[in-house]
């Protein structure tokens, strides 16, 4: 067997006549990875950064917990079957997104945004940030010292990672009758002017780039008396949701295969090892081994006899037509096997109930196991 090795480049894995497989284990981020589509890339960190309307308010006075955009941008990536992973020090949303960080602070203005942004960067280590700010600041503040403030931060957010990626939204408009005409009016002109700031600071070699949301209307703004008429709607959040989308495919190459520069393809290869994070590792129809290493990972062997090691975390096993062998070792583990998939068996390092259609329990301990049957 041959093992190849990820580095941080694309790589192109060509194998042999024989079995061959490639390690994931020193990659910094988790992997997704499909043998039949040949086809692997590393799951971006994306920091959503701003206000309430990051954090996802829908009503100020009764829906604040909808996840915002970023719950319809988990929705949109599914249907694409692309991953990526949010990062921040919050989460809010329902727990059917699963995936609900971020770094949206409600009611924060354009300079305390400033006065966190290279904490926040250094810890979650993001590729991208998507950044809306600015609605507090116009409750008071004029054009010019917004545009101000929103320069400090982002030439902040740009050198505190050189390769880091800035997407800087426009904001929604505010309701006329709850707030003023000439609020109205501030946040109308700071969004025209956002463009031509950014553009310079591109021109100086950061990697920043405008996303244009002024297609949104004062009727995808919550009405009074539910809330003060600055928060989007659910209808609001999810076009938010699809510019981001769109800048995702314009600028990190967002596609059916993958998000980000770093993807590979396989040739001839039928192992997979993975990272110390949250992998999705598939199988193709001949015999695979796949083997999690660290993180919750969800391994799909597919068609053939495979191997599924789950490695260390909660894992989720799906094997195929084949007769398939799990390798279970936390009781977070899940196997998951259609009917008349073979004749299957788990090899379990701890207590274990088999699952439907797994016919064989093995116990792999010198520990005091149970074993029960299905």
């Amino acid at each position: 067997m041959t093992v190849f090795y990820d580095s941080s480049r694309p790589d192109a894995f060509v194998g042999g006549a024989g079995s061959d497989a490639v390690n994931y284990g020193a990659s910094s981020r988790g992997v997704i990875a499909d043998l039949a589509s040949g086809h692997a890339y590393k799951v971006l960190k994306i920091l959503p950064l701003g206000d309430s309307i990051t954090y996802g308010v829908i009503a100020s006075s009764s829906d604040t917990e909808s996840g915002g955009y970023r719950k319809f941008m988990l929705e949109q990536l599914a249907a694409l079957n692309v991953k990526i992973d949010f990062v921040g020090s919050s989460s809010n949303g329902p727990a059917s997104m699963g995936d609900r960080d971020h770094e949206g602070h409600r009611n924060w203005t354009l300079n305390q945004l400033n006065g966190i942004d290279h904490d926040v960067v250094a810890a979650t280590k993001p590729d991208a940030v998507l950044l809306i700010a600015g609605t507090n600041d116009s409750s008071t503040d004029s054009v010019p010292t917004m545009l101000q403030d929103l320069r400090t931060l982002l030439l902040s957010l740009t050198s505190s990672d050189p390769a880091l990626t800035v997407f800087v939204g426009s904001l929604p408009p505010v309701r006329v009758g709850q707030q003023s005409q000439a609020r109205a009016d501030r946040v109308d002109a700071y969004n025209d002017a956002m463009p031509g700031l950014i553009s310079e600071l591109a021109a100086q070699g950061r990697k920043i780039a405008f996303v244009d949301m002024r297609d949104l209307t004062p009727d995808d703004i919550t009405a009074p008396p539910l809330d003060s008429g600055l928060h989007p709607t659910a209808g609001g959040y999810a076009k938010i949701a699809s510019h981001w989308i769109d800048a995702l495919e314009q600028h990190l190459g967002l596609d059916g295969t993958g998000i980000g520069s770093d993807r590979d393809t396989f040739t001839s290869i039928e192992n997979l090892t993975g990272s110390a994070f949250a992998d999705q590792l598939r199988g193709n129809e001949g015999a695979n081994l796949l083997d999690g290493l660290a993180g919750d990972d969800l391994l799909e062997g597919r068609g053939g006899s495979d191997q599924l090691i789950g490695g260390v975390g909660a894992d989720t096993l799906v094997g195929g037509t084949g007769n398939d062998v799990y390798y279970v070792d936390n009781a977070g583990d899940k196997t998951i096997e259609a009917t008349n998939g073979g004749v299957d068996e788990t090899h379990a390092y701890t207590s274990w109930t088999l699952a439907e259609n797994v016919e064989n329990l093995f116990l792999r301990s010198a520990a005091n196991l149970a074993a029960k049957g299905n």
